[in-house]
């Protein structure tokens, strides 16, 4: 992702954060959750959130790097992840008793945090559900894997 060959609207999210001072600003939509992206604002943010990825077609994807958002203090602490290979309906990543994981997060704005996933996945979209954060919800991250 942070190279920029997956292109923004590839990156799409439950919503996003809109200052009120500028209703039709996109400075926190699901395109700044680039890892090491700069400028304002440097991270995608939003509550109740969930933001995800589609590849278009079926990739390999082993793990996670997640990053806070650079220019403020928020970021995600924990996170669980869902995959799909049309959009419609999700798999939630699990534990070896079925259970959703909670994947930790991180614990300040720039730190990487990286996370294997406990299989290779084979999907078209993976979508991330923050479920804890530190201020407010927003997040940087890049995929790994085999495109």
């Amino acid at each position: 992702m942070e190279d920029g060959r997956i292109r923004d609207e590839r990156i799409t999210a439950s919503s996003f954060w809109t200052p009120s001072d500028d209703p039709s600003s996109d400075s926190h939509a699901p395109h700044r959750a680039r890892l090491n992206i700069q400028g304002y604002s440097e991270g995608w943010r939003y509550a109740n959130p969930w933001i995800q990825v589609d590849f278009v077609g079926t990739v390999t994807i082993t793990g996670l790097i997640t990053q806070g958002r650079g220019d403020s203090s928020l970021w995600v602490t924990e996170y669980q992840v869902t995959y799909s290979d049309d959009g419609q309906s999700w798999n939630n990543v699990t534990d070896a008793y079925g259970t959703p994981i909670k994947f930790p997060g991180n614990k300040d704005k720039n730190t990487l945090v990286t996370t294997r996933l406990p299989f290779a996945l084979r999907t078209r979209i993976l979508r991330i559900h923050p479920t804890k954060w530190h201020w407010g919800c927003s997040m940087r991250f890049e995929v790994i894997g085999c495109y």
